[in-house]
C-alpha cells in the first residue's frame, strides 16, 4: 500500500507519529488484534456493486460465543485519521488476524488489503461420506471428492490472498453436536503415537501435495466434540455406556506428520 509523510498541524506539539515505529506497531497490535476470528462475507453477493462486511467470531474456544460487529471491537476512528496511521495500522489488522470465509467469491476486497492476510479459516462443506465407519468407502470419497476440492479450494485461496502464510480447513461433523473419529483411526489397542502414525500414512497416498508452498501452509483440523448437557435429554438415540472420549488433535498431528513424510 502507498502513502505519503504525514504533518502535524502544529510542528511543536508531540504526536503519535513522533513515537518511534516499534511503539506505534505495538498500539496498532494492542488495538487491532482480536480474539478468535474476524468472519468476512457479504450481505448482499448478488448486488449490482457487492460489498464485505467483518464481524468478530468464536474460534478455537476464543472470541465471542455470539458475533459481533466489527466496529464495536476494533477502535476504527484509529485507521482513518490520517493515511499514514491507516496504512501502518492495516498491516498489523490484516496480518496478525485469523479471516475465516464462506465463499471466497463472495469476497470483495481490494487487492492492497488481500495482499496483507496472511491466516484463513476456510469453512466448506465436506462430502458426507468421509464420515463413514466403512474404511474403504471413506477411502475412495477422501481421494475422489475430498481432497481434490479442498486442493481447488486451496488453489484459489492462494491466488485471491497472495501473502497467506496458513491456510486452515475445519472439518466439522454433519450432526450438530455429534462426535466423529475417522475410520482410519478406528484401530483397537494402539498408543497415541502409533494411531498418529498409521493414520499418516493413511493419508499419505491419499493426500498429494506437490505445491511445497501448499505443503507449509495448509492446516486440517477437527471441530472439537461439545458435550451434551446433563439435563439435556437424548430422545432420539438409546441410552449406552459412554465411549472413552477421543482427543481429535491425533488427527492435526497425523496431518503434520503426513506432510512430512516422502
Amino acid at each position: 500500500m502507498d502513502w505519503v509523510q504525514s504533518y502535524k498541524a502544529c510542528p511543536q506539539k508531540v504526536g503519535f507519529l513522533d513515537l518511534p515505529r516499534e511503539l506505534r506497531d505495538y498500539v496498532y497490535g494492542y488495538a487491532s488484534r482480536v480474539q478468535g476470528a474476524i468472519l468476512l462475507y457479504s450481505p448482499n453477493p448478488y448486488a449490482m456493486i457487492p460489498y464485505s462486511k467483518a464481524m468478530q467470531v468464536r474460534h478455537k474456544g476464543e472470541g465471542p460465543v455470539e458475533p459481533q460487529p466489527l466496529g464495536t471491537v476494533i477502535p476504527i476512528a484509529l485507521l482513518t485519521a490520517c493515511r499514514q496511521l491507516h496504512v501502518e495500522g492495516s498491516a498489523i489488522l490484516y496480518g496478525s488476524n485469523a479471516f475465516r470465509l464462506w465463499f471466497l467469491s463472495d469476497i470483495e476486497i481490494r487487492l492492497s488489503y488481500r495482499q496483507l492476510v496472511k491466516h484463513i479459516i476456510f469453512t466448506t462443506e465436506v462430502d458426507y461420506h468421509i464420515f463413514s465407519h466403512n474404511l474403504d468407502e471413506v477411502s475412495y470419497w477422501w481421494k475422489r471428492r475430498f481432497w481434490p476440492n479442498l486442493i481447488k479450494n486451496s488453489t484459489s485461496a492462494f491466488e485471491r490472498f497472495p501473502g497467506l502464510e496458513t491456510l486452515t480447513f475445519p472439518i466439522k461433523p454433519p450432526r450438530h453436536g455429534e462426535s466423529w473419529r475417522p475410520a482410519f483411526f478406528a484401530v483397537a489397542n494402539k498408543t497415541r503415537h502409533q494411531r498418529v502414525t498409521l493414520a499418516a500414512n493413511w493419508m499419505k497416498s491419499r493426500c498429494p501435495l506437490e505445491n511445497e508452498r501448499l505443503r507449509e501452509c495448509l492446516q486440517l483440523e477437527l471441530v472439537p466434540f461439545t458435550s451434551r448437557s446433563k439435563d439435556e435429554p437424548d430422545e432420539e438415540e438409546e441410552e449406552e455406556e459412554e465411549e472413552e472420549e477421543w482427543d481429535c488433535t491425533e488427527f492435526v498431528e497425523a496431518f503434520e506428520l503426513m506432510k512430512t513424510l516422502r
